[in-house]
């Protein structure tokens, strides 16, 4: 009976712990939908943010993208500072606007980088460098780093808080 019990108990200790991690995780994507009631007819604004980055990074690359070449700190500084806006936003606009204008900034400066990176190794390794290798290992190692980073701030608006804090350090040692 005492082995039964003990087994039932850690069994009760298990399920109770994974129902407080749900409750979290709940709690947390609760937390980001019902601060601006994106439910109902409001709840294609959850994914419209994420499009509004990326077509921010589209537009970036074409139109900034040539002229960051001689500003890429002007560039560094704005996606920081809309960075901020992102993460301090009162309303929902103001958010979106904000994710749009990273990208756009975000965009300049990804082909500025790219192109850094090939003039300082040399044409004998550019194949390293390139698109293929240097370029998405550093992208994995930041979307791993910002799971780790994310799992120990939990507030959403914290993370954004802590994951812009790079780019302040990074801006600092470019200009």
């Amino acid at each position: 009976m005492a082995q039964g019990s003990s087994t039932f108990d850690q069994l009760h200790l298990c399920t109770l712990n994974a129902q407080r991690k749900l409750r979290k995780t709940v709690y947390v994507f609760y937390v980001c939908v019902s601060q601006w009631f994106l439910i109902k007819q409001q709840a294609y604004k959850v994914s419209l943010a994420g499009s509004l980055f990326f077509a921010g990074l589209l537009v970036g690359n074409v139109v900034f993208g040539p002229l960051s070449d001689n500003r890429q700190e002007t560039c560094l500084f704005f996606e920081v500072v809309f960075g901020y806006v992102s993460a301090l936003a009162p309303s929902y606009e103001v958010f979106a606007v904000s994710r749009l204008l990273v990208g756009l900034m975000n965009g300049g400066i990804g082909l500025v980088c790219f192109v850094l990176t090939q003039e300082y190794v040399g044409k004998s390794y550019w194949a390293m460098t390139g698109k293929k290798t240097l370029k998405p290992m550093t992208f994995a190692i930041g979307i791993a780093l910002f799971g780790a980073l994310g799992y120990f701030i939990q507030p959403w608006r914290s993370l954004a808080m802590a994951a812009n804090s790079s780019g302040v350090l990074f801006f600092l040692l470019s200009v």
